[in-house]
């Protein structure tokens, strides 16, 4: 039911070969090439194929470069340069790891070098569970055969500064995944809590993304407005926009905020700020209410203002699968450091947010 993007870890490199490049036909330069990027060697291959058909509805233009790489279980992955309601394969490869950081930058150096453009963006589709590290029981972003990608080693992998980065991915709508993205992205459009059902609906969103000038904002609310009108527990949804360049600020408010506040931090029990996941455990939390959970009498409205800034849409259900409420939804989710697992919370220590903010005062 869920697609939960797993954080991957860095595998052995392959070489990537491909079985058709003509150099002739490598297309001119465009204004924008739009990359969506399929880690479906797993569970999620039946996924995967439906999306594609609807990815293919949705595009009605052909002055923006619309490519597909996709690895389903059992298959040769491939690249497809999508048509109006068509799509063909122009590459192939052998069977590669989709969730190794270094075998993904090839994939995205490969259709760069095939398709230039001005400006591109990404979407992120596979498995996820926000910055949680890989082999600790836990998924992150992207799963194949068992190997996974950590957030840093993706935001390394990255050959280009994208204009967007949308993860079709649970809970990858956290203020560390925002943090390690921050220079390589303008905009990321998330979700802080799970995705369910069929993700994102690509019919009516990858007509946003070609468009000359993007409207973050309406790709987000057609997320939101497609799980809103559902009924029971498919009306589930979290969505968020992400503007990048105001996150590092916001992580010096907040490691002000601390350093200005030590004698009136409050003790609080973790599980009593609004939760962003289904865990047991809990590993995800609403960031604003964890930090007025933290300073209850302190002005926080500088740190509230900044985090205006970042969070420039925002849009939540009343209930996630009808049994978790969501009273409070900022637009971010944080880690609260769990006090039993030493093996998260020394991860969480070398994170950049964690520095940067000034986390370290409190845990």
């Amino acid at each position: 039911m869920y697609k939960i993007f797993t954080t991957y870890i860095v595998a052995l490199t392959f070489i990537l070969f491909s079985c058709e490049k003509d150099e002739s036909l490598r297309p001119e330069s465009v204004n924008r090439t739009v990359i969506i990027y399929m880690s479906a060697d797993n569970d999620l291959s039946a996924d995967a194929l439906n999306d594609i058909e609807e990815i293919k509805k949705g595009y009605n233009r052909k002055d923006v470069h619309l490519i597909v790489f996709v690895d389903l279980s059992g298959e040769s992955p491939y690249l497809l340069e999508i048509a109006p309601n068509s799509a063909k394969t122009v590459k192939t490869y052998p069977e590669i790891n989709s969730a190794s950081a270094s075998q993904m930058q090839d994939v995205l150096k490969d259709v760069i070098d095939l398709y230039p453009a001005h400006g591109y963006g990404l979407v992120l589709w596979s498995h996820g569970t926000s910055w949680l590290p890989s082999n600790m029981s836990l998924r992150s972003f992207g799963r194949d055969h068992g190997s996974e990608m950590n957030i840093p080693d993706l935001s390394m992998s990255l050959p280009v500064h994208f204009d967007f980065i949308l993860f079709d991915a649970c809970l990858m709508g956290a203020v560390e995944v925002a943090y390690e993205l921050k220079d390589k992205t303008d905009y990321i459009i998330a979700s802080s809590m799970e995705i369910i059902y069929n993700g994102f609906p690509y019919d009516r969103v990858i007509p946003e993304l070609i468009k000359p000038v993007i409207d973050y904002k309406s790709v987000a609310q057609h997320y939101y407005n497609y799980y809103d009108n559902m009924q029971g527990a498919y009306r589930s949804a979290t969505v968020s926009v992400i503007e990048t360049r105001y996150v590092q600020e916001l992580a010096l408010r907040l490691k002000q905020l601390f350093e200005d506040n030590i004698a009136n931090i409050s003790p609080f029990d973790r599980t009593t700020v609004q939760r962003m996941d289904t865990y047991e455990e809990q590993y995800c939390f609403d960031l604003a209410d964890f930090v007025d959970t933290v300073f209850p009498e302190t002005d926080k409205s500088i740190f509230t203002d900044q985090l205006n800034k970042v969070v420039i849409y925002k849009a939540h259900t009343p209930m996630f699968l009808s049994e978790y409420e969501i009273e409070t939804y900022c637009g971010l989710s944080c880690y609260i450091s769990h006090p039993g697992r030493d093996d998260l919370n020394t991860y969480y220590r070398k994170s950049g947010w964690y520095n940067a903010a000034g986390i370290y005062h409190l845990f």
